[in-house]
């Protein structure tokens, strides 16, 4: 059986994420500067109401705001999304080289991510509207097995059918237990990772 699809993580996999801006926007504008580290600062915050797509920006916002102690207003929806955004690094290369010779083999591109609806965009000039799936549209999240089988329902295939690349382990296990052919993602190993499992496959 072929592989068809690449199925990628996004964060730490297509393009390195911090949420440190978030947390210095956050320490900015709290009134109490305790509370940011007494709760671990924002990367203990709940994000998943938000990446399950159960609340709104403007309510996800908000939670933000109550957690830290931020009097909320208006423009703040905007400068969270900022700082966010700000978090993303650039493409990896060792990705898009990786992305390219699959292209090249006649595997497509996907994307499943556990993502925060306000960077939805951040990948979408590398795979088409149609391979780009996201926890807030399909209501689960990896590494539930659900997921996966929503994957593989909208593309049509087999999970023998598939790689899948997330830079957490848990999340490749489970895919794995599904008959995915699962990848820890490694920048420097990547590619021939890839490589590594398309020889395999073909000499079955």
């Amino acid at each position: 059986m072929s592989i068809k699809y690449c199925i990628w993580d996004v964060g730490q996999v297509i393009y390195p994420f911090s949420l440190d801006y978030l947390e210095e926007w956050v320490y900015s504008k709290t009134t109490n500067k305790n509370t940011v580290t007494k709760k671990g600062g924002v990367k203990s915050f709940n994000y998943k109401p938000y990446m399950l797509g159960t609340i709104d920006d403007k309510i996800f916002c908000r939670n933000i705001c109550d957690e830290y102690e931020i009097p909320f207003e208006q423009k703040y929806l905007i400068e969270i999304k900022e700082a966010l955004h700000n978090g993303v690094g650039k493409f990896f290369t060792e990705t898009l080289k990786t992305m390219e010779y699959l292209s090249e083999q006649g595997i497509k591109n996907c994307i499943l991510s556990n993502a925060l609806p306000m960077l939805a965009d951040t990948a979408s000039e590398l795979v088409k509207t149609e391979y780009s799936f996201c926890s807030f549209n399909l209501k689960l999240l990896k590494p539930t097995p659900e997921i996966y089988e929503k994957v593989r329902q909208n593309l049509n295939c087999y999970f023998e059918e598939m790689i899948f690349i997330d830079d957490k382990e848990q999340n490749v296990q489970s895919a794995q237990k599904l008959g995915i052919r699962g990848l820890v993602f490694n920048k420097k190993t990547v590619l021939e990772d890839c490589k590594k499992i398309i020889q395999e496959n073909l000499g079955k």
